[in-house]
């Protein structure tokens, strides 16, 4: 068996322990005081009036795009079904023309 007077804890590993253990709390803690965020600044009636201008700029600038998107798309639609319409009227008088004769 082993010997009892070994097992005993000592005093001062003990208080060494709890020291640790305290410096490694205060480093944690002072660490996340360190890193946290700073507190985001209030906003004002400048930044909101800002922000609005930004955003109907935006807006416009959105709205401009997509009717530019929209007139090429009718452009090209138009454009896709006149020559569609010119072949229909090419092969309908080909076929006029190469149509036998009925006696």
């Amino acid at each position: 068996m082993s010997d009892p007077a070994n097992q005993r804890a000592d005093g001062c590993s003990i208080f060494f322990t709890f020291l640790v253990l305290v410096f490694l709390l205060a480093g944690f803690f002072l660490t996340q005081r360190i890193f946290e965020p700073d507190a985001p600044a209030p906003v004002t009636e400048a930044i909101d009036s800002v922000r609005r201008e930004k955003a109907q700029s935006y807006r416009e600038q959105n709205s401009k795009f997509l009717s530019s998107v929209d007139k090429f798309h009718t452009d090209n639609n138009y454009s896709l079904e006149n020559s569609m319409n010119e072949v229909l009227e090419n092969y309908r008088s080909s076929l006029r023309d190469n149509k036998p004769q009925e006696k």
